[in-house]
């Protein structure tokens, strides 16, 4: 093998390479350059890296830089198994015809100084004549590996003795990949050859490799209709009998502390590492009894608070414990101490509710300062609230009368969180028990919420009432229009929404979708969203309204008949116009938390940016200065401030407008918020 040397500079050859190779200077390398133009084979070189170059010949014009770092990993472990094919360039260098993520993997390893730069390298020389017969002969033809012999090199790769680890090092994954490969590599040989046969997809595969032993995988698969062979189905199987990390009994006991004490644990090498629900616990009869046990520690504590009783409880459902009746903290007169403090929070607190509401009324929405002034009042406005009833609660207490003939339970909701309700009366203890002066029964809390909640001001939020409405109707329209295209979240939501009421698992701002069925229609969405008519979703709307409209029988008896007819595909999207014209998210306050609307949006995939825009009369001109020139900043990166000064509203309006026109920027009710624990709603769950 001829040897190309930088001149002045000795060059070494490859470790691979024989040292008896005859090492040529680089003018004899160009002659023999210019030999092969008669010649139809290349001939076999060293060049140092740093004098190789991606030719301008070379046929493969689009370039990923996915799998780079892996290709140089593979490189580094098991050295260069392809040579590159190179052309002269003069000047002491070389353009790679065919070869080029070889050349630029290699270029990783010089930058992470894992090799030196003039590394020789083995290649063909070609002559400029073959350059692009040459790179397009290598770059067709090419077939990847199939996934199942990958698997089955890395199974056979352990057993030679290799760590997980070192082949994920010399092979540029990760260890996990590994593991995940190896675990489908140790399926039943049959399922490998189904996969090479396309008879069996990788997620059933995943699904199958829940089970150690393949007998019982065969035995799974087998037991199931042909025809219902989903990695859902399967997944169903093998876990019916087990627990999910992810469950609320799992969630509250703590996987460490099941495993601790020998439970037995299934996991999903598919799934996430954070995801819990692809972890599986074998024993659910062990999870009962030690998440009981850990709640009687809980009931050893109430009962310290000095309750007449104190019971608990692992379920959710509280419908046995309804016949209870249910008593309020009392609350006792204050000393004359405590009385001058609630006074003078009081006072401030009215103090500052004047202030604010002054502001309101007074002040200028269009000067610099407003909102920065009614930031600080509703800071202030806030913290009095708090100081006032931190102190009015600091008089609330339980009563001897009342801890002597009431008791506690202490249980667990559906999150798998720790619930103690204080205050229950047994059905026969409320049979005895009469009303004392000053006792706060559970048919009173109604009143005193309300009487509370009219003691404290309201305060102005970031949107107005009437911009709020516009905005979320849009919202609204959006996800209507985006359900009615996704039969199969309309269906999930319509149970769940059923099942919610079922099993009482409510949550906050989880009706949105009203199944009575209450239409929120285009009457209503029109009524709210300014320039709603325009609107992609009311067009998308109106289609499938008139759609609908043809196809329906005009009477309920036929429509009925009609509907036993149809085939399943009908029904559904019936089924999801329908659940769709349930939604209402029309909210007139920003929501500080995520709601169903959000997880709903998650689920469907819906970006409000194909559905709305700020347009002057949509929104800019329902804002203040300030506003409107925040949104530009914040759309455009660019601080407008100084090119609008001196504008009137009108013409700043017009002048943003035109920044923000396809920038799709959104305002925050507009937006999908994150669940609470950081999850999106995931729709092929």
């Amino acid at each position: 093998m001829t040897a190309i040397a930088k001149p002045k500079k000795t060059v070494t050859t490859a470790p691979r390479v024989s040292t008896s190779a005859k090492k040529v200077g680089l003018a004899a390398a160009v002659d023999a350059s210019m030999a092969l133009r008669k010649a139809p084979m290349g001939r076999d070189v060293l060049v140092p890296l740093d004098q190789l170059t991606l030719s301008d010949a070379n046929v493969r014009k689009v370039h990923h830089e996915d799998g780079l770092l892996e290709l140089a990993a593979l490189i580094e472990s098991q050295g260069l198994l392809q040579r590159l094919s190179i052309v002269a360039l003069g000047d002491d260098h070389f353009g790679v015809v065919a070869g080029g993520r070889r050349l630029r993997a290699m270029q990783l390893l010089v930058a992470a100084a894992r090799w030196p730069a003039d590394q020789p390298i083995e290649c063909k020389l070609y002559a400029q004549g073959q350059a692009v017969q040459v790179s397009l002969a290598e770059n067709s033809g090419r077939e990847a590996i199939h996934p199942a012999d990958q698997m089955e090199s890395f199974r056979r790769l352990i057993e030679d003795g290799l760590t997980v680890a070192q082949v994920a090092a010399r092979f540029g994954v990760s260890p996990l990949t590994v593991e995940r490969r190896l675990k489908l590599a140790r399926l039943a040989p049959r399922f490998l050859d189904l996969y090479r046969a396309n008879e069996i997809e990788a997620d059933q595969l995943q699904a199958l490799a829940l089970i150690d032993d393949p007998a019982s995988q065969e035995a799974v698969w087998d037991g199931l209709s042909p025809y219902d062979r989903s990695a859902w189905r399967i997944r169903n199987a093998v876990t019916e009998e087990a627990c999910s990390a992810d469950s609320r009994l799992a969630r509250f006991v703590g996987l460490d502390a099941y495993e601790a004490e020998g439970g037995s644990v299934r996991r999903d090498l598919f799934s996430s590492p954070e995801d819990l629900s692809g972890i599986y616990l074998d024993n659910p009869t062990m999870l009962q009894a030690l998440a009981m046990d850990k709640l009687r520690g809980i009931e050893l504590i109430v009962k310290e608070e000095g309750w007449s009783w104190v019971a608990c409880s692992l379920e959710s459902d509280m419908s046995a414990w309804r016949r209870y009746g249910r008593e309020d903290q009392s609350e006792r007169e204050p000393t004359p101490e405590e009385a001058e403090t609630i006074e003078r929070l009081a006072s401030e607190q009215r103090q500052r509710a004047d202030d604010y509401e002054r502001h309101q009324d007074e002040g200028d929405p269009d000067a610099d300062d407003y909102e920065r002034i009614e930031q600080q009042l509703c800071e202030a406005l806030d913290q009095a609230d708090e100081d006032l009833m931190a102190s009015r609660s600091a008089l609330r207490h339980w009563a001897p009368a009342q801890l002597a003939r009431a008791g506690a339970m202490v249980r667990l909701d559906h999150r798998g969180e720790i619930v103690i309700e204080r205050g229950l009366v047994r059905p026969d203890d409320r049979k005895s028990t009469t009303r004392k002066p000053g006792d706060i029964t559970h048919a009173d809390s109604g009143a005193a919420e309300q009487a509370e909640r009219a003691e404290q001001p309201s305060t102005r939020p970031e949107f107005s009432e009437k911009l709020m409405r516009d905005l979320t109707a849009h919202r609204t329209a959006a996800l209507q229009a985006a359900l009615l295209q996704n039969p199969q979240v309309a269906l999930a939501t319509l149970v769940h929404r059923m099942a919610e009421t079922v099993f009482s698992l409510y949550g906050s701002g989880d009706d949105i979708v009203k199944v009575a069925v209450r239409v929120t229609g285009d009457g209503t969405l029109a009524g709210e969203a300014s320039e709603y008519a325009d609107s992609p979703a009311a067009t998308l709307l109106g289609e499938a309204e008139t759609m609908w409209g043809d196809r329906l029988p005009g009477n309920p008896a036929a429509l009925f008949r009609w509907l036993l007819a149809q085939p399943q595909e009908t029904m559904l999207d019936l089924l999801a116009y329908c659940t769709a014209r349930s939604v209402n998210a029309i909210a007139a306050r920003p929501r500080n938390t995520s709601n169903h609307s959000d997880a709903l949006a998650q689920a469907l995939g819906l970006d409000m940016a194909d559905w709305w825009e700020p347009t002057a009369g949509g929104y800019l001109g329902h804002v203040s200065k300030a506003k409107a020139l925040e949104a530009v900043k914040e759309a455009t990166g660019m601080d407008p401030t100084q090119a609008t000064a001196g504008m009137k509203k009108p013409d700043l309006v017009c002048y943003c407008a035109s920044k923000l026109e396809g920038t799709r920027w959104l305002p925050l009710p507009l937006q999908t918020l994150n669940s609470p624990d950081g999850h999106e709603a995931n729709p092929s769950a």
